[in-house]
């Protein structure tokens, strides 16, 4: 009996470094240039943590900048333009790809980060099956600065829609508590004469 066990418990540690072998091997022939499949994006952010530029936009009255988001990682609220850093890719640039991508305009910013923050979200995400899914990152709030002129395009969407795009005289109830660690820098911010 003894001897059938280390036989199958052998042939099982076997397997698995068999597995492991294939997983790094299937890993190596992902091309960063284009990104991680989005599976095999939350399987890593659930095992390391995952870099977050944020971009704080502040009009000459102190207004922010917020975008509507609902998704099962953050909920439902307002958001803080924001992107993940991805591999071979400066902050600067992330910053950059943000903007374009979330607010459809190239940004000024200033290049010392207003704040640099660990977000560890421990409570229950009930629409996730697996609660560590982005669960740890690094946050990297920029001041930024749009250019003169700038207008918000949010198209036919309406307020409550993911995307929609609006400038707030203070910060909203339901500013995604993900943002929570920033609380004191964007009221500092939002305080300061320009």
């Amino acid at each position: 009996m003894g001897i059938g066990r280390c036989t199958v418990e052998g042939l099982g540690v076997m397997f698995l470094q068999d597995v492991w072998n294939d997983i790094v091997k299937h890993l190596h022939s992902i091309d960063a240039k284009n990104g991680l499949p989005e599976d095999v994006f939350l399987a890593v952010s659930t095992l390391v943590p995952i870099v977050n530029v944020d971009l704080l936009v502040l009009d000459d009255e102190n207004h922010i900048l917020l975008i509507r988001r609902n998704d099962p990682f953050f909920g439902e609220g307002w958001h803080i333009p924001g992107g993940c850093v991805r591999f071979k890719e400066t902050m600067a640039e992330r910053v950059n790809k943000t903007a374009l991508t979330e607010l459809s305009c190239a940004v000024t910013f200033d290049p010392t980060p207003i704040a640099v923050r660990d977000v560890i979200i421990k409570e229950q995400r009930e629409a996730l099956s697996f609660k560590n899914h982005r669960a740890h990152h690094l946050a990297v709030l920029y001041r930024c600065h749009l250019p003169e002129g700038y207008v918000a395009d949010n198209g036919y969407k309406e307020e409550n829609e993911p995307g929609f795009i609006k400038w707030f005289a203070k910060l909203p109830v339901d500013l995604l508590r993900v943002h929570d660690v920033y609380l004191d820098d964007i009221k500092r911010e939002m305080r300061r004469d320009i």
